[in-house]
């Protein structure tokens, strides 16, 4: 009786009593890959002992050997931890479940599992490692249906970004940037330059230059009518959205990063040696051996500092980073300093009803560039002068001067040493808001925002440089340019449970937006001085002075005319609404609506109205799926969006009166212009199975733009040389489909990996109803010697946009001559330019827009290690190599002496046959490139002895950029967009002068305090 009243009664109460016997202290440090972490949840799993980190990550708890740990922080995944040590320190990582993220929108977040549209979002741990100097290239293979293509290797040159593809003629086709709530205007930048003959003309930098990548957090990208109809007349092309770092609640924290990379040219031309040269063509041996490109050449040295401290309470946070970028360009001076501040402050007021935060960005950008051009003929920049210069020809005379044997056949080293184009830009861009909480459902928020840009560009040609502008003149050109943007929104938000199954989270607002912009263009020439320098340091010692000022309308204006329009200032009104209701959490519905009244718009037609509607149903909460599927969403929706980027002065009549006091006009204006209208429909599915471990998502969407706009002269008898902007009725449509996925192989405590990517497929169609199916658009200017003037694409009916329309070429004959089809089957072969139908024999033989594009990633980490590797590619598209058609052929090696690509020799080509644009130099654009590889190590600070005490992490990490890419294309990179327009429509696919791509290491450290 004893012994069952023992074993009743008091082997519980003993057993119970143990575990506070045999407990102990168990103590650590929780972190991330970066830094500890403060106010992570631990619990003893079972029990209800708790306990949290400190500001220091540090924790203290007390728990049995064999118990185990739950760790679990909002925004990392939950990590349980069996106890076997008294001391023990635990990395969580950050949850990268998309499912579950919320989702910056306009003027607003969800969560992405409540979200009705397209949407993807890349964060910080998803972005490409390495030396980023634009937020695009973060971008790179990341999200699927994204196309992003830098113009060329550069630093600090454009980008092309393309989501679900391109959809305008003249209103271009980027999408609307929004930066921490204020749209960004893409011409507040320096501006680009023509110098003429001297090294032709180049675009401007790339205006998100600015922003420092350290300091962005993530960036949404919205990419249907349903989620991005709320910025109406500019989100036809999509809505990225980029939001800033802020800080965390916890005491201050001191983040230090440094980082060098070393770079060079990754891919090169096939030249000619001296020795295969003088072989080849001995009439033009001149017994020397230089190789050119390699002159001009080197290893360029970047290093990247970034310094910031942030915190926060319960009342309010703050963050202020500086960082500063010295890239060395792989091509001789070429580079670009920049420098930011950023900052992000908030504060809560009066019991937290009022919440005041300022947003800032503040950034100088100083770019050193050669004569790169996108457009110079026969006569060449530095890029084409160092291809074709004949390795047998010293660069030097005996008496040490430049060797320049004509305008036409220019020394490269005398372009690094007599031509010069320097470039600064200032930028203050951001915003302050006060956000009230009128009641605990409604909330009320003003918005100002604010750019200030400056810019100045001036480039200088000495008169030792043997051009015909330049040779015994001298050469200075000075550009600035002023833009002053601003920004005010108000909004009131509503968000309540109105029932126990109805939720509703709704906005309205107003906006108004105004953009001024003006600068001055002056062109200075015939100076005494010989050193380039001197000409911008005393621009006025210039015998002959040209002056141009233009305004914010983009328009060039002589100084001794007047203008006969007014000031019109570019502005937009908005008026918006959206609301969003939940039922059950199973059904959620989004109705969306915008009016934009621009002044860009004709007098007819000020206001433009863009609504959307989308549905999601949350399909697992039903109940009836398998366990295995534990995540899985339909969505649908329908939306329009326009597009208002056409030049300002478009709808408005401008004229130019002339010293003869009889006006001419520029511009005939019409009352019925409007903007490009964009209709959207998209079907989707999210999905998540086996607890996530294998998420994704599907989407399939069909874009049609109409009301597309056209810039045509006017016809007679009305002012010769006059314009009008009209829209027609024709129609670009895109088409494809969507897939992205991400599997978490393994999540263990010591070793974690994650493999991801995504697919997308697109087919763009021009359906021509007037202006297509009637003449079409010419546009791809090809440059060089014999080819200028023409094109090389036509936009035209049942085509893609930029479709490459050319002669077909067949070989060479037995005399050498280049062999072209006869298309259409009349009998004579004409290669002219010519509308289908006519009597050129040209055809439709290529598109630059790829039908396939591709991402790869896998990231993990092994204990102290993580690893990233990030690859992206494209398919089923053609690029036209116009270095190749100006530069590589017999002609140029035989009669010209010039320098060519080995497979030129003895390739059955008459040296006098005369060169034109064809299929023969038409490659396909194929390729993929691993973009990214980075291995870092995260070191235990308490093992670093005195060190160790100042600091709370420290990571080491090694990266390679453009480590390798599998192509077949002939050029420097198939990734390549050389700006090639025809009278203001762009073009696509080509490549001219490109400036090469470079292969990067990089060693950085991150320090923690």
């Amino acid at each position: 009786m004893k012994s069952k009243l023992l074993k009743t009664f008091f082997l519980p109460f003993i057993l119970l009593l143990g575990n506070y016997v045999y407990a102990q202290t168990v103590t650590g440090t929780v972190s991330d890959a970066l830094e500890p972490l403060p106010g992570v949840n631990i619990l003893v799993k079972g029990k209800t002992v708790g306990t949290a980190t400190d500001f220091d990550g540090k924790f203290e708890i007390q728990a049995n050997k064999g118990d185990i740990l739950v760790f679990s922080f909002i925004g990392y995944q939950t990590q349980e931890v069996v106890v076997s040590d008294t001391t023990m320190n635990v990395t969580l990582l950050e949850d990268t479940d998309k499912l579950d993220e919320v989702v910056i929108v306009g003027y607003g977040s969800v969560k992405k599992q409540d979200a009705t549209g397209a949407v993807d979002v890349v964060s910080t741990e998803d972005f490409n490692k390495g030396v980023v100097t634009s937020p695009e290239q973060l971008l790179q293979g990341r999200s699927a249906g994204v196309q992003v293509t830098t113009s060329s290797g550069e630093p600090g040159a454009g980008a092309t970004i393309r989501i679900r593809g391109s959809s305008s003629v003249r209103s271009g086709n980027d999408p609307l940037y929004v930066i921490d709530g204020v749209p960004f205007n893409n011409s507040s930048n320096a501006p680009g330059s023509n110098t003429g003959t001297i090294s032709g003309s180049s675009s401007a930098k790339n205006p998100l230059n600015f922003i420092n990548s350290n300091d962005i957090e993530s960036i949404s990208i919205l990419k249907d009518a349903s989620a991005t109809a709320i910025y109406g007349a500019r989100a036809a092309n999509g809505v990225v959205i980029i939001t800033t770092k802020s800080g965390k609640r916890g005491e201050g924290k001191l983040n230090y990063s440094i980082t060098t990379t070393s770079s060079r040219v990754a891919n090169s031309y096939d030249l000619l040696n001296a020795n295969q040269f003088a072989a080849a063509n001995p009439s033009a041996d001149a017994g020397g051996s230089v190789d050119a490109f390699d002159a001009i050449s080197k290893t360029a040295l970047t290093t990247e500092h970034n310094l910031s401290y942030s915190g926060g309470s319960e009342k309010g946070k703050y963050r202020v980073s500086l960082g500063a970028l010295n890239q060395e360009g792989v091509i001789k001076n070429t580079g670009m300093d920049k420098y930011t501040l950023n900052t992000n402050i908030s504060q809560k007021f009066f019991e937290d009803i009022v919440e005041v935060s300022v947003s800032l960005t503040a950034s100088q950008i100083e770019n050193e560039a050669t004569a790169l051009s996108e457009s110079i003929g026969a006569e060449g920049d530095i890029m084409m002068s160092a291809l074709k210069w004949n390795p047998t020809q010293s660069f030097y005379a005996a008496d040490g001067s430049f060797v320049q044997p004509s305008a036409n056949q220019r020394n490269p080293l005398a372009f690094l040493n007599y031509f010069n184009d320097n470039t600064k830009t200032t930028k203050l861009f951001g915003n302050v808001k006060a956000n009230i909480k009128l009641t605990d459902d409604l909330k009320y928020e003003f918005t100002y925002g604010f750019d200030k840009t400056n810019a100045y560009r001036g480039i200088a040609a000495s008169s030792a440089f043997n051009t015909q502008e330049t040779l015994g003149r001298g050469y200075a050109n000075v550009q600035n340019s002023r833009f002053n943007n601003i920004l005010i929104t108000n909004t009131l938000s509503f968000k309540k449970d109105v029932s126990e199954n109805v939720n509703i989270d709704a906005v309205i607002g107003h906006s108004y937006e105004d953009y001024q912009g003006s600068g001055e263009n002056i062109t200075f020439r015939d100076f005494s001085k010989e050193d380039q320098q001197g000409y911008l340091d005393n621009i006025f010692a210039a015998q002959t002075i040209e002056r141009n000022d233009y305004s914010s309308f983009g328009y060039s204006i002589d100084r001794n005319q007047i203008v006969n329009v007014g000031f019109l200032p570019v502005s937009l009104q908005s008026y918006f609404a959206r609301s969003i209701v939940n039922i059950s959490n199973k059904y959620i519905l989004t109705a969306t609506v915008r009016a934009d009244g621009s002044s860009r718009f004709g007098s007819d037609n000020k206001y433009g109205y863009f609504p959307s509607f989308a549905a999601a149903w949350k399909i697992h909460e039903e109940g009836f799926l398998p366990e295995t599927i534990n995540e899985l969403k339909f969505r649908a929706g329908w939306g329009q969006t326009g597009n208002q980027e056409f030049s300002a002065e478009a709808a408005s009549d401008i004229y130019v009166i002339k010293d003869t006091g009889q006006p001419s006009s520029l511009n005939i204006g019409s009352a019925d212009l409007k903007w490009e209208s964009t209709t959207q429909l998209n079907f989707g599915f999210d999905f998540g199975l086996f607890d996530s471990k294998l998420s994704g998502s599907l989407d399939y969407f069909n874009k049609k733009t109409n009301d597309l706009l056209f810039r045509l002269p006017v016809a007679q008898p009305g002012p010769v040389g006059s314009f009008s902007w009209s829209n027609f009725d024709d129609e670009i449509i895109n088409s494809g489909v969507e897939i992205g996925l991400n599997y978490k192989a393994f999540d263990k405590e010591d070793f974690s990996l994650e493999i991801g990517g995504n697919i997308s497929f697109l087919k763009n169609e021009i359906n021509g109803k007037e202006a297509f199916a009637r003449f079409g658009t010419s546009t791809g200017s090809a440059s060089g010697q014999g080819l200028s003037g023409d094109s090389l694409q036509l936009l035209y009916d049942g085509q893609p946009l930029y479709a490459f329309y050319l002669p077909v070429f067949e070989g060479f004959d037995s005399s050498g001559n280049a062999v072209y089809a006869d298309t259409n089957g009349d009998g004579v072969v004409n290669t002219d330019f010519d509308q289908p139908g006519g009597d050129s024999d040209r055809a439709f033989v290529g598109d630059p827009n790829p039908d396939i594009n591709v991402g790869l990633y896998i990231r993990g980490n092994y204990k102290n290690w993580d690893f990233t590797v990030n690859g992206y590619g494209a398919y089923g598209h053609q690029i036209y190599n116009n270095t190749a058609n100006a530069l590589f052929n017999a002609n140029a090696l035989y009669t010209r002496g010039e320098n060519v690509i080995t497979s030129v020799v003895d390739n059955g080509e008459d040296p006098g046959s005369s060169l034109k644009v064809s299929t023969r130099f038409l490659e396909s654009g194929d390729f993929f490139r691993l973009s990214n590889l980075s291995i870092g190590y995260s070191f235990d600070t308490e093992n670093l002895g005195k060190v160790g005490n100042y600091l709370k992490g420290m990571r080491l990490a090694l990266t390679g950029q453009n480590l390798f890419i599998i192509t077949q294309y002939s050029g420097f990179d198939p990734e390549v967009n050389t700006n090639k327009q025809v009278d203001g429509v762009p073009s696509f696919g080509i490549e001219y002068s490109g400036y090469p791509r470079s292969r990067s290491l990089s060693l950085g450290l991150n320090l923690n305090f």
